[in-house]
């Protein structure tokens, strides 16, 4: 979603169309709102989606595993085909919302999964693999606003290397000699634990 201004109505058109054309390249619909609160009720869509995906889909769980990579917006018609192509290989088991804030190259994407099945948890880890290895690729950061966390914490080494996560450990040392905060995050973290957090229902 973007908004537009102009002192101009016939300058504010032309913008908007163009924004649209730009928009077509990426086979995605668009829609140009065309009052306050038709534009006002795209602006609740966005701010509850989540809430909407979480709450009202029945047979299938929000599993935000891959929900906050970051890339240079300027990488963007080279990194999104092959994002999708990475996602598109797991279909059978998935489907996914992306939610962005385009200007800066930050990537919600919450896939909704049926976390019953442990064919489909079983992907989880693949699929984090392959999309954080291609946000590296692109010196993207896999972490763009909500923190490491269980999920992405034993993904640190790759995208920072030793030295930095060296600094982390040493940080956590001084504050917290005694692992008492937070265990398994951001600092002696693992794979195999993070996974044992998945809820299955």
């Amino acid at each position: 979603m973007a908004e537009f201004t102009s002192n101009k109505e016939v300058d504010l058109e032309a913008a908007l169309q163009r924004a649209k054309e730009e928009m077509n390249k990426f086979c995605v619909r668009s829609r140009i709102t065309k009052s306050k609160d038709e534009q006002r009720e795209f602006w609740v869509i966005r701010r509850e989606s989540f809430n909407l995906l979480r709450n009202k889909i029945k047979d299938k769980h929000t599993a935000p595993f891959i929900d906050d990579i970051i890339i240079n917006p300027h990488h963007l018609n080279t990194f999104l085909p092959q994002l999708r192509k990475i996602i598109d290989k797991y279909q059978q088991y998935l489907i996914y919302t992306v939610a962005a804030h385009i200007g800066d190259g930050n990537f919600h994407i919450i896939p909704l999964m049926n976390l019953e099945n442990p064919q489909t948890r079983a992907i989880i880890p693949k699929l984090a693999d392959e999309v954080y290895a291609l946000v590296n690729e692109f010196n993207g950061s896999i972490t763009a606003e909500h923190n490491d966390g269980l999920v992405r914490s034993h993904y640190l080494r790759d995208m920072y290397g030793d030295a930095v996560v060296d600094l982390f450990k040493q940080t956590k040392q001084i504050f917290d000699p005694q692992n008492i905060f937070n265990p398994g995050k951001k600092v002696n973290a693992s794979k195999a634990f993070a996974l044992s957090h998945i809820k299955q229902k």
